[in-house]
């Protein structure tokens, strides 16, 4: 009898803890367990979960008006059969693979880290040794998942066979010269590094083809290699005539039919620079005008500020950083993209106010090297190809277009502008009402908001390039706020006044969208864009607004008069607070009312 209790407790526990070991790995199957606290212990094999809630579907959410960092931890036990260790034989080494986890994760197999990704939009591949695991003995998986109020695993986890694409990883640098300077007529050992994590050496080939910045290739070379377990260093020299190189490294490996391709930029063009005016000027009534920035001299505190700005802040950025998920994507994190479009916004303004020419170099650097990352279709983003369009894919082309036409105002750099056009060009063939095209509001976050956003970039692209085209898909820009899912932003101005009602109250996103409403309106002198906004501002001054000059909790607008202020409430996102400036900026530009003024001073 009790041996008849022992096999049916067994049988309990296969039951509940069931997985589906195949020919093709092992399938991590049924119910998780789930926490909402974070606590370090509940990484360890032996943690006592008993007490935790059943998760049935790797996926949760809440209705909370909130994009502040939060924690969950999922942990399930599972037995893995010794029949598994066969797919070792493939490729040497086995991975847990769950597709995509919304945000971040930290993953962990019997007490011991085995990944982490900080993108919600990268696919989790994490390599597994034979030691790692117990088998035929009870084994735990513990992930701790940071999250914004939902959370989701794309894939039923999987134990199978590593593919070569999670064995290598790498980098690249000049051994002999700066990766920053200028590469034209230097002799200079371009260096590619490959780490193979794999078990054992491989045979391979590298191919590297060396392109100029019109996408010619003027160079190649190629090298036999054995890739050692570690580090693997190869060079390449070349003395380019061209001021700019791109190069693109090409991995083979035979024994694993294996073949990627890594990129490499250099160098730039010391562009002259020739101030572009518009060739659209705005038809609405404007009753203040700009002195230009480089007639202006701001002396005292705020003078100080700015060269620290200029000097501490964008001389600083990390270039190599907020250009990599375009050279080389995906990017880091779901809205890396954004980052060097906004460098070059505030790079373009601060150099035309000061000539500084260490920020020059920068910006020319900086923005060819984006241009040269576009796909021939006019892609600029930072995701995979089957992922083009999701998350906050269009919100930093968004970005690319206000950094690249500020780029080409104060230069000239045609290039630049013709990078806008491509933009451009993808955007309104992929979004539309047409056969085969996507709706704009599902391919971003906040009820469309961080894709419409898109609207304010197209109202520049029309000025500077004269193409009616794009002003009239402002117009559908416009119009799809009113899709059945859309955040209907003018509608709900219109009707109720009241900001914290638009979408789900994001503040950032809402503002960037008024951005776009007040230039088509600027553009087109038609007041239907301009009252709502009028209302938007007027409800934000006297419900929403934190006496510092800056709005928003948890990065939303509350409810009248809530403006929560403990240092746990995250008040005053400072996106926020930039894009109320600039709000506030051109309705004074419009009325010349010194109350746009003033609450702009009171910001700053």
């Amino acid at each position: 009898m009790k041996i008849t209790w022992k096999l049916i407790g067994m049988a309990l526990y296969f039951l509940l803890n069931y997985t589906d070991s195949t020919a093709q790995g092992f399938v991590v199957s049924g119910a998780w367990k789930v926490s909402f606290e974070d606590k370090s212990e509940f990484s360890k094999a032996d943690y006592n979960d008993a007490a935790w809630e059943s998760l049935q579907e790797l996926k949760w959410s809440d209705d909370r008006k909130t994009t502040a960092n939060r924690t969950l931890w999922i942990r399930k036990k599972i037995i893995i059969p010794s029949t598994l260790q066969s797919e070792f034989a493939k490729t040497g080494l086995l991975s847990l693979s769950m597709g995509k986890i919304q945000q971040t994760d930290d993953t962990y197999l019997n007490g011991k880290l085995i990944g982490s990704t900080g993108s919600g939009d990268a696919y989790r591949n994490y390599l597994i040794t034979k030691n790692d695991i117990l088998w035929d003995k009870e084994n735990t998986i513990a992930i701790k998942v940071s999250h914004w109020g939902s959370f989701n695993v794309s894939k039923t986890p999987k134990f199978m066979a590593a593919a070569p694409s999670n064995f290598f990883t790498y980098s690249t640098t000049i051994k002999n010269g700066n990766t920053k300077a200028t590469v034209q007529g230097k002799n200079l050992d371009y260096q590619f590094n490959i780490t193979n994590k794999a078990p054992m050496g491989l045979e391979g080939l590298v191919k590297a083809d060396f392109y100029n910045f019109q996408g010619e290739k003027v160079h190649t070379l190629e090298k036999k290699l054995t890739l050692v377990v570690g580090n693997n260093p190869l060079i390449f020299p070349y003395q380019s005539l061209s001021p700019f190189l791109k190069i693109v490294y090409t991995l083979s490996v035979p024994a694993f039919q294996y073949s990627n391709e890594w990129n490499a930029e250099y160098g730039y063009e010391n562009v002259a620079y020739k101030l572009t005016e518009p060739v659209i000027a705005y038809k609405a009534p404007q009753k203040y005008y700009p002195a230009d920035l480089d007639k202006i001299q701001i002396g005292g505190w705020l003078g100080e500020r700015l060269k620290a700005n200029t000097q501490q802040r964008l001389e600083k950025v990390d270039e190599d950083a907020i250009l990599a998920g375009f050279i080389n994507r995906p990017g880091n994190h779901s809205w890396i993209g954004e980052h060097i479009g906004k460098f070059l916004d505030a790079a373009c303004n601060a150099y035309a106010n000061n000539a500084d020419q260490a920020l020059k170099i920068q910006i020319d650097r900086s923005a060819q090297q984006l241009i040269a990352a576009q796909l021939p279709d006019g892609y600029l983003g930072t995701y995979d190809m089957d992922s083009h369009w999701t998350s906050w894919d269009v919100w930093s082309h968004r970005y690319d277009l206000m950094g690249l036409l500020h780029y080409y105002q104060i230069s000239g750099f045609k290039p630049s502008l013709t990078a806008c056009e491509k933009i451009g060009d993808l955007i309104m063939q992929t979004f539309g009402n047409g056969n085969g095209q996507k709706d704009i509001i599902k391919s971003g976050a906040h009820v469309g908001m961080a894709a419409t956003s898109i609207l304010e970039s197209i109202t520049e692209l029309y000025r500077f390039s004269g193409n009616k085209k794009y002003l009239d898909y402002c117009y559908f820009l416009v119009k799809s706020f009113d899709n059945p899912s859309g955040p209907r932003i003018i509608t709900t101005l219109d009707s109720v006044g009241r900001v914290d009602k638009v979408a789900n109250a994001k503040a950032y996103e809402m503002m960037s969208n008024f951005l776009g409403i007040i230039k088509l309106y600027r553009l087109t002198n038609d007041v239907q864009f301009l009252k709502p906004l009028e209302a938007a501002w007027k409800d934000i001054v006297a419900s929403r607004l934190y006496i510092t000059g800056t709005a928003s909790s948890f990065e939303h607008f509350q409810d009248d008069g809530i403006l929560p202020a403990t240092d746990k409430d995250n008040m005053g996102e400072g996106c926020v607070t930039t894009t109320w400036v600039q709000f506030n900026y051109q309705l004074f530009c419009i009325t010349g009312q010194m109350k746009y003024l003033d609450e702009l001073e009171r910001s700053v």
